[in-house]
């Protein structure tokens, strides 16, 4: 991508960042099309598929801006490598938006009976509010979990990129 001079201890540091931006690119893409396949089958959930297709629009995102980092923005390679970033964006979101449709699909299938006994349907709602904040919860922890992870990566990512991203 017709790279920028520098010093030799700058280009390993950047060679690495770009090999581990390549790496995450190939496990997020891998992870995709397991979920794919497993959403075909019919045992893996929308949610798996959709967070997949997320990872894999950002891991190219943070493989682009490696790229750029040392790259001649004006090239034709990187304007190339541009244009197959944003396919893969297209792409991704266009994934995103189907596996959407479907889950969302799914649940307007699923009718509630409501109990027509007064203790019978506070009972219900009483049990829909459990499950809601049980949920919720967990989302909280999966927030933090993820959190923690983009931390712990976060340390590991080359300076030129921490500084680009802030």
């Amino acid at each position: 991508v017709g790279s920028i001079p520098a010093n030799a201890a700058d280009d390993g540091q950047w060679s690495q960042g770009l090999i581990s931006a390549a790496r995450m690119v190939a496990a997020a893409t891998s992870s995709l099309c397991e979920a794919a396949n497993a959403s075909v089958q019919g045992h893996a959930s929308e949610e798996k598929l959709i967070s997949s297709a997320k990872q894999v629009a950002a891991s190219t995102a943070q493989l682009l801006v490696a790229c750029k980092v040392k790259a001649d923005q004006d090239s034709e390679a990187m304007k190339r490598l541009q244009a197959a970033g944003n396919a893969v964006k297209r792409a991704s979101d266009n994934l995103v938006r189907a596996a959407q449709k479907a889950a969302f699909g799914k649940a307007d299938d699923d009718d509630v009976v409501v109990k027509t006994k007064f203790v019978g349907g506070i009972a219900q709602i009483i049990a829909a509010q459990e499950e809601m904040l049980k949920k919720e919860r967990e989302l909280e922890e999966a927030r933090k979990k993820l959190a923690q992870i983009r931390q712990q990566q976060y340390k590991f990512l080359p300076t030129e990129l921490r500084e680009d991203e802030g």
